[in-house]
């Protein structure tokens, strides 16, 4: 019980808004990454073999 009142303390706390802050926009920024990746991997994978191909031939 003494550790969820410590982790309640520290959400209400300043400090544990940045963090949750920070948690959430990391969240969203990984999300989107990774819905881009996924919507363009052909491209993404045709662009960098296009560009290997250029370095080596």
């Amino acid at each position: 019980m003494k550790k969820l009142k410590n982790a309640l303390s520290l959400i209400k706390s300043e400090k544990g808004q940045q963090t949750v802050e920070f948690l959430l926009m990391l969240g969203s920024v990984v999300t989107l990454i990774l819905a881009f990746t996924i919507t363009f991997h052909k491209e993404i994978a045709g662009g960098f073999f296009t560009v290997i191909g250029m370095i080596l031939g």
